[in-house]
């Protein structure tokens, strides 16, 4: 009989995808990267439109060092949490005042897919034409990225 085989991953309860969700985005809004890469598994895919897709905590730790620097007085703000399962949902708004002195304001939702209590990816989804008028481009330089 056809079907998949057995996976060693076992997905994540909706209380333990709660519980990732919510630890993520308090590491978020404290500022806190290396808590948000703590959460994630070695082998995670991080996708933030406009940007790029980030496979592994060490390439998703070199475009945290790269943005965490593009936005200032941060204002963001969850306005609904959906959780089914193993996938999380975080619909959300924000302004700040960018690098360079502008408004910046946007909106999205970041889809979160947790198994073992570890997250195994991210896609941050927004309006990217604000991403593309305002930030430069990430290029990562480092030898395996």
């Amino acid at each position: 009989m056809g079907g998949a085989s057995p996976s060693a991953e076992r997905p994540a309860t909706e209380a333990e995808t709660r519980r990732v969700v919510a630890a993520l985005y308090d590491a978020y809004l404290a500022g806190d990267a290396e808590g948000m890469i703590a959460l994630m598994a070695d082998d995670v895919e991080v996708r933030f439109l406009g940007q790029g897709t980030f496979h592994g905590t060490a390439a998703v730790r070199r475009f945290f060092e790269f943005a965490g620097s593009l936005l200032h007085d941060l204002d963001f703000r969850i306005k609904k949490i959906v959780i089914d399962g193993e996938v999380g949902c975080a619909i959300w708004e924000e302004t700040a005042t960018t690098f360079d002195g502008r408004l910046w304001e946007n909106h999205g939702v970041d889809v979160i897919h947790v198994r073992d209590g570890r997250i195994v990816s991210i896609h941050e989804n927004n309006d990217v034409t604000m991403v593309y008028r305002h930030f430069p481009r990430y290029i990562d330089r480092s030898a395996d990225g």
